[in-house]
């Protein structure tokens, strides 16, 4: 199966490519700020997550992305920063980055909110080319390869949200840089298009239901979509089941420990042809909120 991936890693360098330019998360239904910058400061603390993903576990050269990301509000509570840093690697191509965020939070009443949110930073695009294999000797695209280049990256997103409902919608890489390495390359950062929503409805005291969805669409390629339903347990343990467009199914557990702690894990399965050639994608989580403003909450957290 080496071949194919050499064959993605060729076309993403020499031509137009449509595979996986940006790192998939599961657990982003516990960590919104993943795929939307406007969620910096929601949780009203300062909020550190860890995340670490292998995926298509035995497939050689397969994706591994780990993940940290901080975000909190200011004192005036009406703006946020944020910091994500990450490292996705798949094939011969490592993807470390670190981007900085500020988020605007509108005030609308009754615990509601409009975020604005605009992200920047860059990512070091490596590719080891002697881990690749060629048909032609001397091939020109890796003789003449830079291994590695840094790239700015843009993202912007806005978001609503109250105590039981979210919505949003955001764009990643919206200046859809050039990957330089050769003369040969043409390839670049396709824009993506992150639509979200979520609600909850509370079924009793010690039982919630949230339904949720995200739509992942490329403007020069496909699109995907997650769709989630989420059970909360004693408003501490939440199991959630996502079935993934053409791919298949995500089943994960969320623990929150004191309202502070929070540690998951998710499992994906795959229903399409790669389920013969690998056995399935880990993601670990974890996460802490830092209550930096002394400020008192009763309810729970749904996201």
């Amino acid at each position: 199966m080496k071949w194919i991936l050499v064959l993605f890693l060729i076309l993403g360098t020499a031509y137009e490519s449509y595979a996986q330019q940006h790192a998939l998360y599961s657990h982003y239904i516990f960590n919104l700020y993943q795929v939307n910058p406007a969620y910096a400061g929601a949780r009203d603390a300062l909020s550190a997550n860890l995340s670490y993903r292998t995926q298509w576990v035995g497939f050689e050269g397969a994706p591994n992305t780990q993940n940290f990301s901080i975000h909190g509000p200011l004192r005036n509570k009406n703006m946020a920063l944020g910091l994500m840093v990450q490292n996705d690697e798949i094939g011969a191509r490592k993807t470390p980055s670190a981007s900085l965020t500020y988020a605007y939070r509108l005030n609308l009443g009754d615990n509601r909110h409009l975020s604005f949110g605009l992200q920047g930073g860059v990512i070091n695009y490596q590719i080891n080319w002697t881990q690749l294999e060629y048909e032609v000797v001397n091939d020109p695209v890796a003789a003449g390869s830079a291994p590695n280049q840094w790239i700015p990256n843009f993202d912007f997103g806005l978001m609503y949200l109250s105590p039981k409902t979210y919505a949003g919608i955001s764009a990643t890489s919206l200046n859809q840089q050039r990957l330089e390495f050769n003369n040969f390359s043409d390839a670049r950062l396709n824009t993506f298009v992150n639509i979200m929503a979520g609600h909850v409805v509370e079924l009793s005291e010690n039982l919630s239901l949230k339904p949720s969805a995200l739509v992942r669409h490329s403007l020069d390629g496909p699109t995907q979509f997650d769709a989630n339903v989420g059970v909360l347990f004693s408003n501490a343990l939440w199991l959630t089941t996502t079935y993934r467009y053409q791919f298949g199914m995500v089943f994960s557990a969320h623990y929150m420990v004191r309202r502070k702690l929070h540690i998951g894990y998710s499992y994906d399965y795959a229903l399409n042809p790669l389920v013969a050639v690998q056995s399935g994608t880990h993601e670990i989580f974890i996460g802490y909120d830092f209550n930096i403003h002394r400020s008192k909450s009763t309810s729970p957290r749904y996201f």
